[in-house]
């Protein structure tokens, strides 16, 4: 009987907790749901690469449909862009996936290497169609020493001998030559380096996140936050000190995180360093004061880990772990409006583009405004919380 009252009082309390039901009957639910629709198969998938613009002047002795441009313009899978160099600086302009220089019969190509995943891709791409280009180029040389052979025979029939006549093969044809360069990294790219830029930014986020929302949701049901506020002490003081003295640690915490996977774990940067830190630090900002926030609306330790499933799997989801170029419409929409995601796109840009402020400048502007936002929506938290 004691048992079944035991059973009985917990499972009452968890039944006048809706929160809790939530996120143990709901929650996994629409996690799921997420996470089909997100790991979806994208039907139409286009990578953009360049072509110097010599490229049309190669092998000039073949039909068009048969060089090599023309046989890359043709796959559905790719956007061709003319193009003068591999420098960075035309990728980054370009948002370009790879690079292809055509120079009689060497060809170089040049991957970002943003994504490992991308890059084999492209590369099964033009290897296919280089065989193809190749396989044409052989057959019309052949047939041109069979016609300059035939040509030679019957000009010069009573003075030629078997011997004289030339051996013909495949192998005699002259044969592209393929080198592949890498803007990051090279062809072994390790998983880490590949998705460094999320990894930070996320355990960045998740542990700021969770320390400062627990902390402060301790120091309410302690009574020391009720009573700091029936003080003269305004609302915005005390989002500002909580701000600065959490700020404080994220900081320290942030510095320790990035410097670590840079040399530490040998994380690979393209561009300034000192861009990483400032992402990540205003990372930082952004989980705290969500923290700050959302530990308003929790009157226990246990409620405010309630809201990890809402507030931080999608950051998760919607940073770059899955690439968001290739979700449907609806759900790029919603990446959009997740913090983390402008904090990843502006880290893959300077650790793997090595692009500087012009080309950030924009995601670190709505990086600034939501932690701006976001300190407002905590004074107006805490008027709403004097009231109770």
């Amino acid at each position: 009987m004691r048992i079944f009252a035991i059973f009985k009082r917990i499972l009452l309390q968890r039944l006048g907790d809706k929160r809790s039901l939530v996120l143990l009957f709901i929650a996994p639910l629409v996690i799921l749901s997420l996470l089909y629709l997100l790991l979806q198969v994208p039907t139409k998938v286009s990578y953009r690469i360049g072509i110097d613009n010599q490229a049309s002047e190669v092998a000039k002795s073949l039909p068009k449909k048969d060089q090599l441009p023309y046989q890359l313009s043709q796959n559905n899978k790719l956007v061709i862009i003319k193009v003068n160099n591999s420098k960075m600086s035309t990728f980054n302009e370009n948002n370009l996936a790879a690079v292809i220089l055509i120079n009689d019969n060497s060809i170089d190509v040049t991957y970002a290497n943003k994504d490992t995943g991308m890059t084999q891709v492209i590369s099964g791409i033009v290897n296919g169609s280089v065989q193809k280009t190749q396989a044409k180029k052989t057959q019309l040389e052949i047939q041109r020493a069979v016609d300059s052979a035939i040509k030679k025979v019957i000009t010069s029939a009573p003075q030629l001998s078997g011997k004289d006549l030339p051996k013909l093969s495949e192998s005699s044809a002259s044969s592209f030559k393929i080198a592949d360069h890498y803007l990051y990294g090279d062809s072994k790219l390790n998983p880490f380096n590949n998705l460094a830029p999320v990894l930070v930014a996320f355990f960045v986020f998740f542990f700021v996140f969770l320390i400062s929302g627990i902390s402060l949701v301790n120091e309410r049901s302690s009574g020391t936050l009720i009573r700091m506020l029936v003080t003269p002490v305004k609302r915005s003081e005390i989002v500002a000190g909580y701000t600065l003295s959490y700020g404080l640690l994220a900081v320290i915490q942030t510095v320790l995180v990035v410097l670590w996977a840079r040399y530490g774990l040998h994380m690979k940067v393209l561009g300034n360093f000192g861009w990483v830190l400032l992402i990540n630090l205003l990372i930082a900002l952004i989980a705290l004061l969500m923290g700050l926030m959302l530990s308003a609306f929790s009157k226990t330790e246990f409620q405010f880990v309630q809201f990890i499933p809402i507030a931080i799997v999608p950051q998760a989801l919607f940073s770059g772990l899955i690439n968001v170029d290739t979700m449907a419409q609806p759900l790029q929409w919603l990446a959009h409006i997740m913090p983390l995601y402008y904090g990843v796109d502006a880290l893959q840009k300077v650790i793997k583009q090595g692009m500087g402020f012009n080309q950030i400048w924009i995601d670190l502007s709505i990086l600034l405004g939501i932690v701006i936002l976001l300190y407002f929506v905590n004074v107006v938290a805490l008027k709403n919380l004097r009231r109770t």
